[in-house]
């Protein structure tokens, strides 16, 4: 009889590694945080909503070791956090680096972005103030604007549950190159939104103040006197260009697998996408360009997460080891 072969120590814990479904966007989440952690110790500012992100990992790897020993067979509890892993470190790393990139301190350009309005003959002053008369417009379209997180975290979370790991790693491959661009792009040309440009001293009535807060953000970490990064972060200061609108192309895209939900969130990211004018500090040139980002970020996702795959996670040699997989018994005869 055949002697049955013992597991050896740390294989489950390869095979946990090596199922890993989220390659691309592990490999992504990881450089993002590097680039996070450096960018903040070189502009001497500290992340401290980075410094648990270890932690979580590693706790996160544990309860996966867990699950792959216990109920081997839940593939979506698997998928899940692998999903919440990509979120939470995808999402602070990028929300550091655009509090970084506030802090270089480049000539403002507001002046150029309202002279690109002014081409396409729109006047921000002018149609805020009729909107402002509006109170259940200006409400609609405020909130149209506050489902932007809730919109991702919804899109991650129904593509990880249907297990379409493949369209998820894709999506938050297409979400960081949206965002590594905006977030580019308003480092070279920074502004800090019409809201205190052009209604400095106005007092608008339903149109909310967002706007002032976030440049306030941005002047402290330009003048050095914010050296903290913490999660009000999150909400975000990039007014050139508006990652709202790039997330009303991307979200709708990732989900036109299911009829159902296409049209109501097409819909609704058509409001989220006018919305980021009034709502969100931006100027028209802001969700223009912020709509085109999208654009590219969906045509050039599938390439970059191929790319990922063959020029990162095949060389991964812990991906692939085979030296601590235990060799098949002789059969005897």
């Amino acid at each position: 009889m055949p002697s049955r072969s013992k597991k050896l120590p740390g294989l489950t814990a390869i095979k946990t590694l090596r199922s890993v479904r989220l390659r691309s966007s592990l490999v992504v989440a990881a450089i993002l945080y590097a680039l996070a952690i450096s960018a903040s110790a070189l502009l001497d500012i500290r992340a401290g909503i980075l410094e648990r992100v270890p932690l979580f990992v590693c706790a996160a790897f544990l309860i996966a070791l867990w699950a792959r020993l216990a109920v081997p067979r839940a593939v979506r509890f698997q998928c899940v956090l692998e999903a919440a892993v990509a979120t939470i470190v995808i999402g602070l790393s990028l929300a550091c680096l655009s509090y970084a990139g506030a802090a270089i301190d480049l000539p403002l350009r507001d002046a150029e972005i309202i002279w690109i309005d002014r081409q396409f003959g729109f006047d921000w002053s002018s149609v805020m103030a009729r909107l402002d008369r509006c109170p259940l417009l200006a409400a609609i379209l405020d909130g149209a604007y506050a489902t932007f997180t809730t919109q991702l975290v919804g899109t991650v979370f129904l593509l990880a549950v249907t297990t379409r790991m493949r369209e998820l790693d894709c999506f938050f491959v297409s979400f960081v190159c949206a965002s590594t661009i905006a977030e580019g792009i308003s480092v070279v040309i920074p502004t800090l939104g019409p809201m205190p440009v052009l209604a400095s001293g106005a007092h608008f009535a339903n149109l909310p103040s967002i706007g002032r807060t976030s440049a306030g953000i941005m002047l402290a970490l330009r003048a050095g006197e914010l050296r903290m990064i913490d999660f009000e972060a999150l909400n975000g200061i990039i007014s050139f260009p508006s990652l709202h609108a790039a997330v009303a192309i991307l979200v709708p895209y990732a989900l036109r697998w299911n009829k159902l939900l296409f049209w109501p969130i097409a819909a609704l990211d058509v409001v989220m996408l006018v919305s980021s004018v009034p709502s969100g500090n931006h100027y028209l040139a802001d969700a223009l360009c912020g709509a085109a980002i999208g654009v590219v970020a969906i045509l050039s996702a599938a390439n970059i997460q191929s790319w990922i795959e063959n020029r990162f996670v095949g060389s991964l040699s812990i991906l692939r080891l085979k030296s601590f997989e235990p060799s098949r018994p002789a059969q005897t005869l």
